[in-house]
């Protein structure tokens, strides 16, 4: 009687951690988990710039595209995330750009539950080009101060004209204000999670 206890128990015992064993193998594939490097496609509500944005300044985006693991949809289009402004650098002088660095920490789920998120853009937020503008600007004033020079009919007056236009073109390049960055409102773009997101379980 008592080999059959014992055997039964041991029985039990191994079928208890198999079970257990089966509910975290299921969990690892769980619709109710984002895993790390989970892609998320949002917009914004209003516009975000550096020429406005503070330091801690919080904001709100919206799932753009649904969110699916294996057919399922678990983010539906709309879904609120929040993101808050790390760091900001307006546009300055000399064509220097803004800069604009944001971070997403929220995410409301579909039970309304706010959600703990790391999740970061996947591509950083760049402001146009100005180096075009500063090379036209030195070569237009170099070619400017050289018809003046030449006007005067005397070789040393263009080579000072020149150097008087590339003068000139470098002051216009050196106070010629960089592009601010934003991202606009509706735009569409991609966030990446960087920690693993465990959903709430629905009742259906």
């Amino acid at each position: 009687m008592n080999v059959f206890a014992a055997v039964s128990k041991t029985a039990g015992l191994l079928l208890l951690i198999f079970a257990n064993f089966a509910v975290l193998n299921a969990q690892v594939d769980s619709i109710y988990r984002l895993p790390a490097g989970t892609r998320i496609t949002v917009k914004l509500d209003a516009e975000l710039s550096s020429k406005v944005s503070s330091v801690n300044d919080t904001f709100k985006a919206f799932i753009a595209k649904p969110v699916s693991i294996r057919d399922t949809i678990v983010m539906p289009v709309g879904s609120e995330i929040e993101g808050r402004v790390t760091g900001v650098s307006r546009a300055k002088g000399g064509g220097k750009n803004g800069k604009l660095d944001v971070v997403f920490e929220w995410l409301t789920s579909l039970r309304d539950d706010r959600l703990k998120i790391d999740g970061v853009l996947i591509e950083n937020i760049r402001a146009e080009s100005t180096q075009t503008f500063n090379a036209l600007s030195i070569i237009g004033g170099t070619a400017a101060g050289a018809g003046i020079g030449a006007a005067s009919r005397s070789g040393t007056g263009a080579l000072i004209g020149a150097g008087l236009g590339a003068g000139i073109g470098t002051g216009i390049a050196l106070f010629r204000k960089g592009k601010e960055v934003r991202i606009a409102k509706g735009q569409e773009f991609e966030i990446e999670l960087k920690k693993e997101v465990v959903l709430p379980v629905l009742d259906y």
